[in-house]
């Protein structure tokens, strides 16, 4: 039985969950409406952003198991479909977009405000240059560039000729690329595998092969951090036009956490980032870290913000890009480090929706904050006794009788409590409520007791 809309009375949604593409997907089905909440175990760091369901269908996984090595590809939180809502706060509030919930096929969250940073390019002051692509940590920016060839722009009229030094100061270059790419035949750079903190250079050492370089000091216009110094001596005649540099910096926003470490390395100024969280890491039991045995938190940080000091201090955290996501205390097996999450960063809709409120009550309950009150509030209130009339007690009324009604029923009532004893048969039938049967047996003792 359906009403006109189509909606089954009495339906009840059918739930599922499967893993599909390295995703554990969850769909919740009725015959007018589907959702479905896709949890992607690859982009999930095991943080406590979503902890806070308020259905408390949401727990933690094997986090410090994964941190450590000993168990991969499982999934780091646990999704209850018998307590799941599909409400979308965990896709709200979870930076790594580590959670896609959809109604209908539609992506819920373009009607829900989010936790979210921000990333803003300055074209004008990008160069662009290599810098913030090697060192993003999660591989959100594709950075082009084009140099004009240093041969295309250094012309000789004749024999070439040129003697000179060169010296790049290793401790101011941050490794942009600029130089290999204008020169790659005198100036060669021993890329990293990866940026590590904390100076995080995406390198470990340039060198300038003097045998093919002329001096003629288009490395040192172009370099941004002023590390390299050409002095040319003597050449034969030439001309040297000033290089171009060109091309596009492309930032992905579905993968970028907003840490901001793009912002910091950048020698031009030409990033802006808010972070989503605001807050601070402390380390409460640093007696019980061994940061040589155990890497956990070092493994687990999706933006490298903790590393070992080799010091005293042992660990270390860059409150300047750490995003306070939990992920390093969710992690350590001895309980040294706890973070604290004093604010965040919504990225609200162009048009507000009515639940918009509400859900900045999870968002605050994700930094710890206790919910507010309801509205009711206590209060002592005096209230005036009220005189009323006092009723006097009607008396008590005998029953009304007539012609012996009263007599005869209470000789019935009598006879009846009689059979009932003596007769269990006919006390099942009372109990039963077969009033038929028990008339019957009572009219039957009557006629015996006549007939005695």
């Amino acid at each position: 039985m359906s009403d006109k809309s189509g909606l089954i009375i009495g339906e009840k949604p059918v739930l599922s969950m499967d893993v599909v593409d390295g995703k554990v997907r969850l769909v919740w089905k009725t015959s007018l409406l589907t959702r479905t909440l896709d949890h992607t175990i690859d982009k999930c760091v095991g943080c406590s952003l979503c902890l806070p369901c308020p259905w408390e269908a949401i727990t933690l996984g094997p986090v410090q198991e994964t941190a450590s090595g000993k168990i991969d590809g499982a999934p780091l939180v646990n999704v209850d479909p018998d307590l799941c809502t599909f409400c979308g706060l965990c896709d709200s509030s979870c930076v790594f977009g580590a959670f896609d919930a959809t109604y209908e096929g539609e992506n819920a969250i373009s009607t829900y405000n989010r936790i979210e940073g921000t990333h803003e390019i300055d074209e004008e002051k990008c160069a662009p240059c290599l810098l913030c692509e090697k060192v993003c940590p999660t591989g959100s920016l594709d950075a082009e560039v084009k140099v004009d060839h240093k041969k295309d722009l250094v012309k000789y009229s004749g024999d070439e000729f040129a003697s000179g030094t060169i010296k790049i100061d290793e401790d101011k270059c941050s490794y942009c690329g600029l130089c290999e790419i204008l020169c790659p035949e005198a100036i060669k750079i021993f890329w990293s595998e990866s940026a590590e903190p904390p100076d995080f250079k995406p390198a470990v050492g340039i060198r300038v092969d003097e045998d093919h370089c002329d001096y003629c000091g288009l490395c040192e216009s172009i370099c941004p951090d002023d590390a390299i110094k050409v002095e040319c001596k003597e050449s034969s005649a030439r001309t040297i036009e000033p290089p171009k540099i060109t091309g596009q910096l492309t930032h992905m926003d579905e993968t970028c956490v907003k840490c901001g470490l793009c912002a910091k390395v950048c020698p031009y100024d030409a990033l802006k980032v808010t972070k989503p969280f605001s807050g601070e890491v402390r380390i409460k039991k640093l007696e019980k870290c061994d940061p040589t045995g155990c890497n956990n938190c070092f493994n687990i940080c999706p933006v490298k913000a903790i590393y070992p000091t080799g010091t005293a201090d042992k660990i270390a955290i860059l409150d300047d890009h750490c995003i306070y996501c939990g992920a390093c205390e969710h992690s350590c097996p001895y309980d040294v480090l706890e973070v604290h999450r004093e604010g965040y960063h919504v990225k609200e809709l162009e048009q507000a929706r009515e639940w918009e409120k509400a859900r900045r009550q999870f968002f605050e309950a994700v930094i710890g904050n206790e919910p507010p009150p309801s509205g009711l509030f206590e209060r002592e209130i005096s209230v005036k006794p009220i005189q009323r009339a006092r009723v006097q007690a009607s008396a008590k009324k005998e029953w009304d009788s007539a012609d012996g009604e009263r007599e005869n029923a209470m000789k019935v009532a009598q006879k009846l409590k009689d059979l009932l004893k003596k007769n269990s048969r006919v006390h099942l039938q009372f109990e039963r409520g077969r009033t038929d049967k028990v008339i019957e047996q009572i009219r039957n003792s009557q006629e015996d007791s006549q007939e005695k």
